[in-house]
């Protein structure tokens, strides 16, 4: 009997803890305004070879990138056909900025429509998304900065 209780109790944990790990609480989007344009050497480039270095490393990252006019582009990214999210990056011979513009099954919630039955973290404010968003710009951003380093 004691058995037959602590196995219903144990199923019923796993439930709840499974269900628990698939939702993750959304978090802060994050965007990336004015990151100053660093090379190894410390010289200034110019505008194409920023472009460039932008472009091979969300190329490498598994990136497509889109509607290029004059000093932007868009970025997208498609995680297991299932997840998409999609970034403006506008760029200049000394800074350039990565910034939210659209996601497919990311739990984008902006601040005025956010669904109630979601869990919040309280220091959130303004639109929020699942976490995985804010780890892959974060990686492209580096990978910008990767590339930058080896031109000048």
């Amino acid at each position: 009997m004691v058995l037959k209780s602590l196995r219903g109790l144990l199923f019923v944990f796993a439930l709840a803890s499974g269900a628990a790990f698939a939702q993750r609480v959304p978090v802060a989007i994050v965007n990336y305004p004015n990151i100053p344009v660093v090379t190894t050497g410390g010289k200034a480039i110019p505008t194409d070879q920023v472009k460039k270095a932008i472009q091979d490393a969300a190329l490498r990252k598994g990136w497509t990138l889109s509607n290029d006019t004059g000093d932007k582009m868009t970025a997208t990214l498609v995680v297991r056909n299932k997840h998409t999210v999609v970034v403006e990056i506008a760029y200049s011979a000394d800074r350039y900025s990565i910034a939210y513009r659209d996601s497919v099954n990311m739990n984008y919630h902006s601040e005025a429509h956010y669904d109630s039955r979601m869990p919040r973290p309280s220091s959130a404010t303004g639109p929020v998304i699942h976490p995985a968003y804010n780890t892959w710009v974060q990686e492209l951003k580096e990978a910008i900065r990767g590339e930058l380093m080896t031109k000048g």
